[in-house]
């Protein structure tokens, strides 16, 4: 393995690692030097320069003989953080990606779903309706029972006089003058009997395929391998599907190549194995493809606990007019289908491609995780804009969320 030097608020960090007192940023605190889940750090938002690891992206023999708990990465909940969201919005450079990739995710309304016995009503059905009828968004609940509704998320314009549609079983409860974030959560309690979804995950991996992608592509080969053994492992009961979109751009040799949802991981194991980088050559590539391919294009099922899309990519998506609405489609499609968008950003992501990765996973009731320079994987990667957070290696973080979102659990919401 590289021993890579690293700089981290001023503090330099070689082969063991520090933990961060986010009162004091001086301050160090020893920790194994061999267990990278010790290591909390507080993200520097205003840092868009990446670190050089010094292999500038190159694919070294350590890449070659690549093994699954290699790549870093920490995850952070826009949702969970909505105070943190909203003042990062009223700076001038955030705000104004806003408008770049007109995506306005403000006027935001949180739904519980609870049965009678206080449980959460996981995969139901929820929709906010305008003054006049118009279906403004829909969204399903997760395990947490909590689904996320927008008010035109694409416009800078809101609709104030709302309500809220519950569906379930065939049943529709309205929720009449429902209260945004600001004021709380909006709580409903069915009082029909209510059953779990099936014992079901569906989840996609969709991947930039683009020649800068090469040292992160044969260290994911291992690293999704892993993340299937250790889902089966820890929930042997659960049906999973998995399934796999690779893209480019256009005028490389494919746009977009992928292996359908499926229970047979080994077919899509395979497919994944088989896959390298090449092509791309200008900074966007075919995002808007991609989602196309694996929101609108796959077998999503009907009842399932939980329906991931984890998109790696390094580069953000074309900024014409078409992209940008086919993108939007794709969100929306799949905030209504329950799948839950959750970005994993590489070397190469700037800030304004990072805030539209967190409008992804906002918008979709997920969450935003990131690449680190811990691992000495890749080239360096720009600090992202967020509280503290915990570094893990990748395959854990990614196992972690897939077991977490198929488990009944409660939520708390900032």
């Amino acid at each position: 393995m590289k021993k890579i030097q690293y700089l981290i608020s001023g503090i330099a960090l070689f082969s063991s690692v520090s933990c961060m007192n986010t009162e004091s940023p001086s301050t160090e605190v020893a920790v194994d030097p061999y267990d990278v889940t010790t290591l909390t750090i507080r993200g520097n938002g205003d840092d868009n320069v990446a670190v050089d690891n010094g292999n500038n992206g190159a694919v070294s023999e350590d890449d070659m003989n690549a093994e699954a708990g290699t790549l870093t990465a920490g995850e952070w909940n826009d949702l969970n953080n909505w105070k943190f969201w909203q003042s990062l919005m009223q700076k001038k450079n955030f705000s104004e990606y806003q408008e770049e990739w007109q995506f306005f995710p403000s006027q935001r309304y949180s739904v519980r779903v609870t049965d009678a016995m206080g449980q959460p009503v996981m995969d139901c059905a929820v929709e906010l309706v305008g003054n006049n009828k118009s279906k403004l968004w829909k969204a399903k609940t997760n395990n947490s029972g909590i689904a996320e509704l927008w008010a035109q998320p694409f416009s800078i314009d809101k609709n104030l006089n709302n309500e809220i549609i519950i569906s379930y079983k065939g049943k529709k409860h309205q929720l009449k003058s429902p209260q945004t974030i600001i004021e709380g959560i909006n709580n409903f309690e069915l009082k029909e009997t209510t059953t779990m979804p099936d014992n079901r995950a569906d989840v996609m991996f969709v991947v930039d395929a683009t020649g800068s992608m090469e040292d992160e592509i044969a260290y994911l080969k291992k690293e999704l391998e892993d993340v299937v053994a250790q889902v089966k492992t820890e929930q042997p009961a659960l049906s999973l599907q998995i399934g796999s979109v690779f893209y480019r751009d256009e005028g490389d040799k494919y746009v977009t190549r992928s292996s359908a949802l499926s229970a047979d991981t080994d077919a899509t194991i395979n497919f994944i194995n088989n896959q390298s980088a090449d092509g791309g050559g200008d900074y966007p590539e075919a995002v808007d493809a991609a989602l196309d391919e694996a929101i609108s294009q796959q077998g999503w099922s009907a009842s399932a606990r939980t329906r991931i899309v984890f998109l790696m990519l390094d580069a953000p998506p074309h900024h014409d007019a078409k992209s940008i609405e086919s993108i939007q489609k794709s969100i929306a499609k799949a905030a209504e289908k329950g799948v839950k968008l959750i970005p994993i950003a590489s070397s190469g992501i700037d800030k304004k491609t990072e805030l539209l990765m967190r409008f992804f996973s906002l918008t979709t009731n997920g969450s935003y995780v990131f690449m680190t320079d811990h691992s000495g994987v890749g080239n360096g990667h720009v600090e992202p804009t967020v509280g503290e957070y915990r570094v893990e290696y990748l395959n854990e973080l990614l196992a972690r969320i897939i077991t977490e979102s198929t488990q009944p659990a409660t939520q708390l919401v900032e």
